[in-house]
């Protein structure tokens, strides 16, 4: 219901100003967090390879970042392994989907006998916390999961895209065929119609 009072106007361009800003903000979070998220399980892993299993310090730095680039590649590679697989039946088409799970499996293993196996070994803390420590060691599932997904929807948003812009230009080129052919048959209509005229003349 549209309204002629200024004031009214003046709040509607605000509210929709701070609504817009609120939905860019939070897609700008969306897109961001999945990426720190790992700090927190690289940091583990990091800190128990020093302290626990004595590494140097560039060993430890090079164990957490690539289990964590491991964790986050696998999932999200599993995730379009399974979406491709769902699109392909035929078994020639399909993608290793078990094999890429299977490396996320091994990561698993991996980050949980580094941080949590050796701390129930030392025993020096309490179960809470080491329960609490194996949880944030498996946040690169969720964060793994979030890329994936939002990678994957921006691609079926460009296909689609590109769908409309192929039916557009099919439609185009049809009505450019119609109207060519429409005015080719016009054209020998007029042609006939000067023959025939011409004909009579003749006569």
């Amino acid at each position: 219901m549209k309204t002629n009072n200024v004031l009214a106007k003046i709040f509607e361009t605000i509210s929709e100003t701070i609504n817009g800003a609120e939905r860019s903000f939070l897609d700008l979070l969306s897109a961001l967090v999945p990426y720190a998220v790992p700090i927190i399980p690289a940091y583990l892993t990091y800190f128990h390879t020093i302290d626990q299993m004595g590494f140097p310090i560039w060993v430890a730095i090079t164990a957490a970042f690539t289990c964590e680039v491991l964790g986050i590649t696998s999932v999200s590679t599993a995730i379009r392994f399974y979406r491709h697989n769902q699109l392909y039946k035929d078994a020639k088409n399909k993608a290793p989907f078990w094999l890429a799970l299977g490396t996320y499996i091994f990561y698993i293993m991996v980050v949980l006998s580094v941080n949590v196996l050796l701390e129930v070994y030392t025993g020096i803390r309490k179960p809470a916390v080491i329960w609490a420590i194996g949880l944030f060691s498996l946040l690169s599932l969720p964060s793994a999961v979030l890329i994936s997904i939002r990678a994957q929807y921006a691609e079926m948003l460009e296909e689609k895209k590109e769908k409309q812009a192929e039916r557009q230009q099919q439609r185009t080129i049809n009505k450019v065929g119609f109207m060519s052919r429409s005015f080719a048959s016009d054209t020998k209509k007029i042609e006939l119609e000067e023959t025939s005229q011409g004909d009579k003349f003749r006569t």
